[in-house]
């Protein structure tokens, strides 16, 4: 019996670790609600049309695809912004482009590094002009590539640990729980495996204008937001601009890699621009409306956070105290709020003493 509870101990850690690796370790930057699951279907819709030869591709996060992608067809071939979570939504959203143009895909955009805007860079694997900033190309080479390298190793060292066990266990009831995590693990595994990490080979820093016949199209690096990578595509003759994750509609946004005091100066120069439609990276199109929303969301949580903070209140505190006001009670992604809450007052205290984020934070 003794042995039976080892041996049950021991898959309980495997599990957690395994749980912990794949949804935090490598899902780094995922957009998913907190409460979901991986994921489970490709879940497009059709592409809606913006303008003549301009749409955009709205998903449902809960998806493969997982985050918005646009679609600019050009007289020499089409623009591809964002391309998905997965290679199967990649390949998804390439059969709706050769569907609405039969020009071919010349150039993909990253918005940022996070691999739901850019793991299915993969099914497009003709083309060689992949624009991003200079960060994004940073990022995704340091960050995404060797969180992927990090998760297929400890994962095949799990499958060779599970086999073993397996070999060694006796009993029915154990064999039977040993199969079912050996097979979980092989599957993920082979998933990863299929993973092909594609960065921009074209980065810029600040503007990037690509002309071809007559239409124009603008990359941006407005400043640090989501992440310090994000750019933005605005098209100046349709009034157009996709904004990636720098835009979350009717949705509490992941700050994980943000800089949410950079983020609000940034959306700041997002509501200069001319633009009538601005696509987000998550939700429906909006109109500027939407973005001075989304605006004013971080603006009343600095409103909160920032006097308790000043009054000298722990994070502990804070986090009890403040709540989510009930006119974003409709957004999406509350179980982002807490995190945002504390990403705040880290920049806000850090502000005040002069320290790094990541230095207040252990504190």
């Amino acid at each position: 019996m003794r042995e039976r509870g080892l041996h049950r101990k021991r898959s309980t850690i495997m599990t957690a670790l395994f749980l912990a690796l794949c949804l935090a370790t490598y899902a780094r930057g995922f957009q998913r609600p907190a409460s979901a699951g991986g994921p489970t279907s490709v879940g497009q819709s059709e592409l809606s049309k913006l303008a003549e030869g301009v749409f955009a591709q709205i998903v449902n996060p809960d998806g493969d695809a997982v985050s918005n992608s646009g679609v600019v067809i050009l007289d020499s071939g089409v623009l591809i912004f964002d391309t998905h979570y997965t290679l199967e939504a990649g390949e998804a959203l390439l059969e709706k482009v050769t569907a609405a143009s039969a020009r071919p895909v010349r150039y993909i955009v990253n918005s940022h590094f996070h691999p739901d805007h850019t793991h299915g860079n993969q099914a497009f694997p003709s083309v060689r002009q992949i624009i991003g900033s200079t960060n994004t190309r940073r990022d995704m080479l340091a960050k995404d590539l060797a969180a992927l390298n990090q998760t297929q190793a400890i994962v095949q060292s799990q499958v060779e640990q599970l086999s073993k066990e397996l070999i060694s266990e006796h009993d029915a009831r154990a064999q039977a729980a040993l199969r079912t995590q050996l097979n979980e693990r092989q599957t993920f595994m082979r998933r990863m495996s299929s993973i092909r990490i594609l960065a921009p080979v074209m980065t810029f820093d600040d503007t990037l204008t690509i002309v071809d016949g007559d239409r124009s199209v603008q990359l941006l690096y407005l400043g640090k937001a989501h992440t310090d990578d994000d750019i933005v595509l605005y098209l100046p003759q349709e009034k157009i601009a996709f904004l990636g994750d720098i835009f979350f509609h009717d949705a509490i946004p992941n700050v994980e890699d943000a800089s949410i005091l950079e983020w609000m100066k940034t959306l700041q120069e997002v509501l200069k621009l001319d633009a009538r439609m601005f696509v987000p990276g998550h939700g429906p199109v909006g109109a500027r409306r939407d973005v001075e929303g989304f605006l004013n969301y971080f603006e009343d949580l600095k409103a909160l956070v920032e006097p308790a903070v000043a009054h000298g209140e722990s994070l502990e505190q804070v986090l009890g105290e403040v709540r989510l006001p009930a006119k974003y009670s409709s957004f999406s992604f509350q179980k982002f709020f807490p995190a945002n809450v504390q990403k705040l007052y880290a920049e806000i205290k850090a502000s005040q003493s002069g320290t790094t984020t990541q230095e207040t934070v252990k504190k």
